[in-house]
């Protein structure tokens, strides 16, 4: 089995199950679909049901976190690829076709980790389009870079993967990391760059449709969601851009367990991390959403802004627990200690600031 196409699924409505069935009809012996729905709908798993066929698997749970159905509908897959699509985005026909013999091709090949097609991006406002540059180079800095200099939404996230990889990934963040934010799908596809190269596909693979997403207020309000899940103060949403740039360059410097390169290398690719995602901390504000903490963040958010030459990663962890311990004095430890313990391992500071 080439590939293993994954949805896990919770909205109900006719659109959602329309994607649904058309993913089934892309069931073959190359493709294997899986779709775990944890709506509790009676409706749509009786509806659902009529969708099962020979290599098309549909599962029915009761409803629980996105993370958990996320990692479910993971175990049971037997491609050695696997593609996880949202239930409301739609995929392209024919991009789905060609998939298996792409995969095919370069199974043995242990440098390619991945397939990035051309994506198409859905609002209210009219569709646009995206590529991502360099992503097929042997240079991992030159795979960064293109993957850094793509301004819109994230759409590289819904590509096929290595299950292996993907696999390992969704471990660190479902069982390792103490917290899942937002932002973390950067994260993801940061690793996923770190580990290798994708094999570009010269056609639209994906729709990504904006929706509860398309204006900045909306997607903040999605991405304090899960700070507030984690017990923590809607004023952290201030910090976004800065806690991804801060876990992204503390994991390329540090981490042992995803990929193995020089020093200098590392250094360079954290800078560069940082230096990115501290451009967007400066320059998208971000609210609070009338936290009492506001006017705490904001002077937090003025100091660091006006940070120049190096940061330390002790000195940026001291700040960002500081601030979480100022109504949340567990969750701050717990993200101290892990951070802490990554760290420990070597000091080191982060040459470019950006400002």
């Amino acid at each position: 089995m080439h590939l293993s196409i994954l949805i896990p699924t919770h909205r109900d409505s006719l659109l959602v199950c329309s994607r649904i069935a058309q993913a089934c009809s892309w069931a073959s012996d190359d493709i294997e679909v899986i779709v775990r729905d944890n709506s509790g709908s009676a409706e749509k798993r009786e509806l659902l049901g009529k969708f099962q066929r020979d290599n098309c698997r549909i599962l029915f749970a009761e409803p629980c976190d996105g993370l958990e159905n996320f990692f479910e509908v993971l175990r049971p897959a037997k491609g050695e690829f696997v593609f996880m699509i949202a239930d409301d985005d739609f995929c392209f026909d024919h991009a789905i076709a060609s998939l298996p013999r792409i995969l095919a091709s370069v199974r043995g090949d242990q440098s390619v980790i991945g397939v990035a097609g051309a994506y198409a991006i859905e609002s209210s406002q009219g569709t646009s389009f995206a590529t991502y540059k360099n992503l097929d180079s042997d240079d991992v800095a030159a795979r960064l870079a293109g993957y850094l200099s793509y301004p819109g939404p994230n759409v590289l996230y819904y590509s096929p993967l290595r299950r292996v990889l993907f696999q390992r990934l969704l471990d660190f963040f479902a069982k390792t990391l103490p917290f899942y934010f937002s932002y973390h799908d950067q994260i993801a596809c940061l690793l996923y760059l770190l580990n290798g190269k994708f094999v570009p596909l010269p056609r639209l693979l994906y729709l990504y449709d904006f929706g509860a997403w398309e204006t900045g207020e909306l997607a903040q309000k999605r991405d304090v969601g899960p700070y507030k899940s984690a017990g923590l103060d809607p004023a952290m949403n201030k910090l976004h851009w800065y806690l991804c740039g801060f876990e992204g360059a503390a994991l390329i410097l540090n981490s042992s367990e995803f990929f193995n390169y020089p020093r200098p290398l590392r250094q360079s690719l954290a800078d560069a991390w940082f230096a990115a995602m501290f451009a967007r901390f400066k320059r998208n504000p971000r609210l609070t959403f009338e936290s009492p903490l506001a006017t705490e963040a904001e002077k937090l958010c003025a100091s660091l802004r006006t940070s120049t030459g190096q940061l330390s990663f002790q000195g940026m962890l001291a700040e960002i627990s500081g601030f979480m311990a100022l109504t949340a004095k567990k969750q701050a430890m717990d993200y101290f200690y892990y951070w802490d313990s990554l760290l420990n391992k070597r000091e080191l500071d982060l040459r470019k600031t950006g400002t």
